[in-house]
């Protein structure tokens, strides 16, 4: 934990002249931003011409920021850095089986990485007004979830430290919800305000309350309101203050926190101990979960169901037991890095370096790809037939592709493959890539499937021709309108009109040594090659600077460009629309950049790396 009191962060500057105070970014720390959350910003025009609208605009700045971040993985973010433990984590019972926790408090060197980061958006290129205009918007959004009933500044601030955290118990094992285990931990700088702020709360709400001891400690258990939609439930409310924790969950959750006496948490459990230290540095958060504690927890909730939930034998093993992920702000870009264990069942992929993006058009907007495909359909294959329930299945498959040379011979030539879209016009249009290990084995391949299209032409309306493109040849399979070969469009049966939208159906590929190219437009056939050649992904400066970031040697990687999308969306926002957009939300997206994320297998623990960029840091 970092020595500074969050609350000299959050005061408003002097009004006498006096040197800037350091960077700060309080209560923004977050994942990296989406684009979906924008759509329910509260930017309508008349919210944006009151006099007061420029607090609006620092709202949907730090909701942009915090909510926009917030998914990617998705997930919540937590924990501490080298700088030290968070309190919460030592209050967090043992047995959890996921925890993840928020740092506000900014240890180490994340309040100058976030500062730099958020200096891109509108308003917090001004240090010395940040912590006002921080504090301002933190206000808006209390106000705003408590209908007017609370404040930042005013209610939570007092009491608050900066650390927050959400942990799950072992899961039940029956569908009853009283044995359901959930705990919010907040820092608690003072006890005494803490515990007036959660009892005021809950008189606005109408609840009632109760106090019992607990092992020297007043828990206070509360009964929700008879009009409440948690009226009924049978679940009993707690809180408490633990140490420097305020703790609020259900009853038995409240208990462990107490239980653990601050020495013998979730820091403790040799599992988590494991896990934690294989992500080092400061950061805003951190995320913790026992894989194998759920997946048996589930299994056993099934069971008390009376269903059974559950992978065949050949599968079960192929699931790590545990996986953390950390966010931090680093060199104006959001970085998330995950890890766990490395399962030797489920198989390795090659790291290396792509290949696919050296193929792929500079202004392509989406690719997600992975290495050793052939080799992981075979592992697959192989595991499926040594299970008895699958084996039949796995026979048919051989059978029906023995026409083509075997299983082996329809993908043991595919190696690096993946998916990737580009602009075309207003529109998208992407394709299939595939980095053939064996380009004879490809074209021998596809040359089968094209005799049999061909030979099944005539009446069924199947045409096949191909184009000379540059030093490859283009292939184009035009299957028709599929909605003619659906049941019932002959007969006019029940099924009659099922395939009626389906309209015409073309199929174009392409095969050259760096990759074998499949889409329904040739347009992005015709791209691919040129890029073999010419500019490519692997050129575009903003590509090969996330990479950077990354693991460049790796098993697989995503790229996603944000900037690209949002001038493509920004394209069919309708007139009427378009002037709040540009004032009220387009400032707020356009320093979104990009998101590149990487995989990379280890001897023992595999590793990922995302990237969220932010223009011009």
């Amino acid at each position: 934990m970092t020595d500074q009191d969050p609350t000299q962060r959050f005061e408003s500057p002097p009004t006498q002249p006096s040197p800037p105070p350091p960077p700060s970014s309080q209560g923004a720390a977050a994942p990296p931003p989406a684009l979906t959350p924008v759509a329910t910003l509260p930017v309508s025009g008349s919210m944006a011409s009151r006099p007061g609208g420029s607090r609006l605009k620092w709202l949907v700045a730090l909701v942009v920021t915090i909510l926009v971040a917030g998914t990617a993985v998705g997930a919540t973010v937590l924990l501490t850095g080298d700088s030290g433990a968070a309190d919460v984590l030592a209050w967090t019972p043992s047995d959890s089986v996921a925890y993840a926790e928020l740092r506000l408090d900014l240890p180490g060197s994340q309040e100058a990485e976030l500062a730099k980061v958020l200096s891109a958006f509108p308003g917090f290129d001004d240090q010395a007004a940040f912590p006002t205009k921080l504090n301002e918007a933190l206000d808006e959004l209390v106000h705003k979830a408590t209908n007017g009933k609370q404040g930042y500044q005013a209610d939570i601030l007092p009491w608050f430290s900066g650390q927050l955290a959400v942990s799950v118990g072992p899961l039940p094992a029956s569908a009853d919800t009283a044995s359901a285990r959930a705990l919010l931990l907040a820092g608690a700088k003072d006890a005494s305000k803490a515990t007036n702020w959660a009892a005021g709360i809950l008189q606005q709400s109408g609840a009632t309350t109760a106090t019992q001891t607990y092992s020297g400690v007043t828990i206070t258990t509360v009964t929700p309101p008879a009009d409440s939609s948690a009226a009924g439930v049978d679940a009993t409310g707690a809180y408490a203050i633990v140490g420097p924790v305020l703790a609020l969950g259900d009853l038995a959750s409240v208990k462990a926190a107490i239980d653990t006496g601050g020495t013998s948490g979730l820091a403790t459990n040799d599992q988590f101990k494991t896990a934690s230290a294989t992500i080092s540095g400061d950061r805003l958060g951190f995320v913790y979960v026992d894989l194998a504690a759920i997946s048996k927890g589930v299994t056993s909730l099934s069971s008390g169901m009376g269903t059974t939930l559950q992978l065949p034998a050949a599968f079960q093993d192929l699931s790590a037991p545990w996986a953390v992920a950390a966010l931090r702000a680093q060199d104006g870009a959001f970085v998330i890095d995950t890890r766990q264990p490395h399962v030797d069942k489920a198989g390795t992929a090659t790291a290396s370096e792509s290949t696919l993006p050296s193929v792929l058009p500079q202004n392509t907007i989406a690719l997600i790809e992975g290495h050793d495909l052939g080799a992981g359909l075979e592992r697959l294959k192989t595991l499926a037939a040594s299970e008895p329930t699958l084996a039949d299945g796995v026979k048919q498959i051989d059978d029906a592709l023995a026409i083509v040379g075997g299983f082996q011979a329809a993908v043991g030539w595919m190696g690096e493959a993946g998916v990737a879209v580009m602009p075309s016009g207003d529109s998208v249009t992407g394709g299939i890539l595939i980095a053939p290990t064996d380009r004879a084995g490809a074209e021998r391949l596809l040359t089968q499937l094209r005799g049999f299209l061909t030979l099944a032409g005539g009446g069924s309306g199947i045409t096949v021709k191909d184009e000379t493109y540059g030093d490859a040849t283009i292939t184009t399979v035009d299957l028709g309108n599929l909605g003619n070969l659906m049941p019932g469009q002959a007969t006019g049966g029940a099924l009659d009109g099922l395939g009626s939208g389906l309209g015409d159906v073309k199929i174009a590929y392409a095969v050259t040594d760096e990759a074998v190219v499949l889409a329904a437009d040739p347009a992005f056939v015709k791209a691919v090659i040129d890029a073999r050649n010419g500019p490519s992904l692997a050129t575009n400066d903003r590509f090969s600077t996330a990479l950077g970031k990354a693991d460049k040697s790796n098993a697989s990687l995503a790229w996603l460009d944000v900037a690209a999308i949002r001038s493509l969306i920004e394209g069919q926002i309708p007139a009427a629309d378009r002037t709040d957009y540009e004032a009220n939300v387009k400032p707020y997206l356009a320093p979104l950049d990009s998101v590149l994320g990487t995989s990379a297998p280890g001897s023992d623990v595999d590793r990922g790396t995302f990237i969220l960029s932010v223009a011009g840091r």
